[in-house]
């Protein structure tokens, strides 16, 4: 039985790490493709995945449809394109006359620098513009939270595993009820009751599941300020919350256009935290422990269908709105993720392919030389390469923490 869950949980992390990705490459892509159409560019193929070929067709225009067997990305190939990363054409094209010949038939790096640009930036600007649609769309869904924190009871949400809630055997899920017979009628009262009792022993009276338990806690003593953390000398229990109960959330619906400015807020938002989170590494006062790689995704992909699936009750029906609703807030993260890094000035990049556009644009529509393109691009793949390690080993000392 053991083997077969773990089986059911592989499939499960797997179907929504590749469900996920695979919306978010498509969305990018499309992005491309379309603009490329739009500006009358020749496709070849489009692509989703990389590898052996799973399934392919080609419509009207001739393009080749592709799903490819590894699912860690996607191209739109251009008809004159040297490789799926456009990072050239087949052909250099020097005769001003072979030059307007190949614009008119849509060879993409034949094309203006403005037809270039445009089909190379929608990538990522489509990415943005899916992740408000999708934070706007989940907005509309769940309303406005307009609940107020006092008037929840002091529902623990998590309890951290080495805290001193743990050490007394509390539970997500519990009601701490009283502390020292005082009662206690929200969470905030109890973070301020625990606040001022570092190291002294608490009675607490909780309720799990109908039953009322007495428990004996004590906090431990924050050892200094932090920016965003408790004060020096704080008492901390190592719970977070409240947790509300679905009957105890008010609700205010909204409607389409500030749903969609509530969108563009949180894509904004990730955003901002991202340059800010990169800022700080490089100026050493964060670490890059946080960069995630396709193990990480496919973690945090698993975490959510799970949670979503393992939800309480037996409505099923509820329970698939839950996932679609869990999955469709990770796609809108990631897609802001992919976004941003596409438009990063590496080689082999969207960023990349645009500071090389504004390079040409700066040399009088001279691009750069050949030799001095395939270095950069041979740069640029290192770079990435070396990224890439580095989020899996990340992702590596996350799962597996004891890993040497």
């Amino acid at each position: 039985m053991d083997v077969l869950q773990g089986i059911q949980t592989l499939l499960l992390y797997i179907s929504a790490f590749v469900v996920v990705l695979s919306v978010v490459v498509f969305v990018h892509e499309f992005g491309h493709f379309q603009v490329a159409r739009w500006r009358k560019v020749a496709i070849d193929t489009f692509s989703i995945g990389f590898g052996k070929t799973l399934l392919s067709w080609r419509d009207r225009q001739g393009v080749e449809w592709k799903i490819g067997a590894l699912p860690l990305g996607g191209y739109v190939k251009f008809a004159d394109d040297a490789d799926a990363m456009s990072t050239g054409p087949r052909e250099a094209i020097n005769d001003p006359a072979a030059l307007a010949e190949a614009r008119s038939k849509g060879l993409f790096h034949a094309q203006t620098l403005l037809t270039r640009s445009l089909v190379v930036v929608a990538g990522p600007v489509t990415n943005f513009v899916f992740a408000i649609l999708a934070f706007a769309t989940l907005a509309l869904i769940v309303g406005r939270d307009v609940t107020d924190p006092a008037t929840i009871p002091a529902r623990i949400a998590a309890v951290a595993p080495s805290g001193a809630a743990a050490s007394a055997g509390l539970q997500p899920g519990d009601v701490v009820r009283s502390i020292d017979g005082e009662t206690i009628a929200n969470f905030e009262q109890m973070r301020s009751r625990v606040s001022v009792s570092a190291e002294t022993p608490l009675a607490m009276n909780i309720e799990r599941n109908g039953e009322t338990l007495q428990v004996t806690v004590t906090p431990t003593r924050a050892a200094s300020d932090q920016e965003r953390g408790p004060r020096e000398g704080q008492g901390l229990l190592g719970v977070s919350g409240p947790m509300a109960l679905p009957s105890e959330r008010q609700v205010e619906r909204i409607g389409v256009f500030e749903a969609v400015s509530i969108g563009a807020r949180n894509t904004w938002g990730i955003i901002a935290q991202t340059v800010t989170y990169i800022g700080a590494i490089f100026a050493g006062q964060e670490s890059g422990d946080q960069i995630a790689g396709p193990l990480g995704i496919i973690n945090v992909s698993g975490q959510v269908a799970s949670g979503a699936l393992d939800g309480p009750g037996d409505d099923w029906g509820a329970k698939i709105a839950s996932l679609a609703q869990s999955l469709l807030m990770l796609m809108a993260v990631l897609s802001v993720a992919v976004g941003f890094v596409n438009l990063l000035p590496i080689p082999i990049l969207d960023g990349g392919h645009l500071m090389f556009y504004g390079i040409e644009a700066a040399r009088g529509g001279k691009p750069i030389p050949p030799v001095a393109q395939e270095w950069a691009y041979r740069a640029g793949f290192a770079v990435m390469a070396s990224l890439f390690l580095f989020a899996t080993w990340n992702d590596i000392t996350r799962l597996f923490p004891g890993a040497p």
